[in-house]
């Protein structure tokens, strides 16, 4: 994970959500796909990001359908999550990030760019993770106002 990476909170502090967030981050980046789904209700909904356009529908439902989803993805390229900051907003935590791709047998890295909105439960799973284009995107639909 980059140790850049900021942490802000607004509307109440919740480091566990943050916490959990990141845990997922680094696990998946370790390819330790238990760890990474261990902060994850069985019944998360992902909203799909990469896989968006070979997909049927728009969101991963369950952490069976995620982690095949996540297995799919790494065999194809060797994908990191790279992110720029933890937002805590309520029971949400915002994360903007880059998702670094470098494909099998080339040298070409691809760069994404995408917002996750990761929301828990009262008992601290995460429940649903939302995918947005933009920072000011994800904190408008979270209810913070932007510039934008």
């Amino acid at each position: 994970m980059s140790e850049t990476a900021v942490t802000r909170y607004c509307n109440g502090m919740s480091n566990e959500n943050v916490q959990a967030v990141r845990e997922v981050i680094d696990a998946f980046n370790r390819r330790d796909f238990d760890a990474a789904m261990a902060p994850l209700r069985d019944d998360v909904t992902w909203e799909r990001f990469l896989s968006r356009a070979e997909a049927t529908s728009p969101a991963v439902r369950g952490k069976a359908e995620l982690l095949a989803v996540w297995k799919s993805q790494v065999e194809a390229v060797d994908i990191r999550v790279e992110p720029e900051e933890f937002i805590s907003v309520g029971n949400k935590v915002v994360a903007p990030m880059r998702m670094v791709a470098h494909g099998s047998g080339s040298e070409i890295d691809l760069v994404s760019v995408v917002t996750w909105v990761s929301t828990f439960d009262d008992g601290g799973l995460c429940t649903k993770v939302e995918a947005y284009e933009s920072r000011d995107e994800a904190l408008r639909a979270t209810g913070i106002r932007t510039s934008a």
